[in-house]
């Protein structure tokens, strides 16, 4: 969202929000499925989120191949073929995913959890989003390497580190395991702990993305995503937190927890403003 209100003109920013939406869809689908709804719905988010998997890869090049050009290298042609080709082979997946088991097998044990086994095209697929996402990192690392300025080949390789964190996180590693791996305690810490790191990532990787086309000085590119990430973020972060632990704090102190959450939520969220103005 960030990405799209703002220079949206610039093709880097553009590309860049396709790379975020593709993981936000993959983990738009993990949340649903989470709040077990039914046996066919489990299965049908388990083929949607395959959307953002399938066209990752895609993304993430075709992003290189926007860095690359605003280092003063674009493409001859070449590049912007094999982008064509990548996303026609995304489509591609995503059709096989959606509508047969060739590249996905959804499994659902009982009502709850929701899995998905190889078909016979997996390996082709692991093969696709290797090459792209290798693709992708060389092309960024010869962006970095013609920046003029420090500070630009400082950010492009904070943008090379970052990168990584989109394929890690969308990456269907569930496929490699059974249903016994995927709920085991250990695996479900692991889970956690890494979404963790991939959300901290994403927003190391907004940050040399913000300064791509913008003609503000860098203070106030700085300064505006700090505020973006305050306001928008943090307050609903701060909200989340309100609304899971008011009801067990407030009854024990004998407040009726659910009457006083709308209470607690409203309070936190106007006095985290307030700090934000007063900063």
């Amino acid at each position: 969202l960030y990405n799209l209100t703002r220079n949206l003109r610039n093709r880097v920013a553009r590309n860049s929000a396709a790379v975020l939406a593709c993981v936000t869809g993959v983990y738009i689908c993990d949340v649903l499925v989470v709040l077990e709804p039914s046996v066919g719905t489990i299965t049908n988010l388990l083929r949607i989120q395959w959307i953002g998997i399938a066209f990752l890869p895609s993304a993430m090049f075709h992003l290189s191949d926007a860095l690359l050009e605003t280092t003063g290298l674009p493409s001859r042609g070449r590049r912007r073929r094999v982008t064509r080709i990548m996303y026609l082979i995304s489509a591609g997946f995503t059709l096989l995913a959606a509508f047969t088991d060739t590249l996905i097998i959804p499994t659902v044990e009982g009502t709850r959890f929701g899995n998905v086994r190889a078909g016979i095209a997996w390996p082709i697929y692991l093969a696709f989003f290797a090459v792209g996402i290798v693709s992708a990192f060389i092309n960024v690392n010869r962006a970095r390497q013609r920046c003029l300025t420090r500070d630009t080949r400082r950010r492009m390789g904070y943008l090379q580190i970052a990168m990584l964190t989109a394929p890690g996180g969308t990456f269907p590693f569930a496929v490699l395991l059974g249903f016994g791996g995927v709920n085991s305690v250990g695996t479900l810490l692991l889970v956690n702990a890494s979404n963790l790191v991939i959300i901290l990532m994403l927003l190391f990787l907004s940050y040399p993305l913000s300064f791509f086309g913008s003609r503000q000085p860098d203070r106030l590119v700085k300064t505006d995503l700090l505020r973006f990430m305050l306001r928008g973020p943090s307050t609903a972060v701060l909200a989340l937190i309100v609304i899971i632990f008011t009801r067990p704090a407030a009854e024990i102190i004998g407040l009726p927890g659910q009457t006083f959450m709308p209470f607690a939520v409203v309070a936190v969220v106007l006095i985290w403003q307030w700090g934000i103005a007063l900063g």
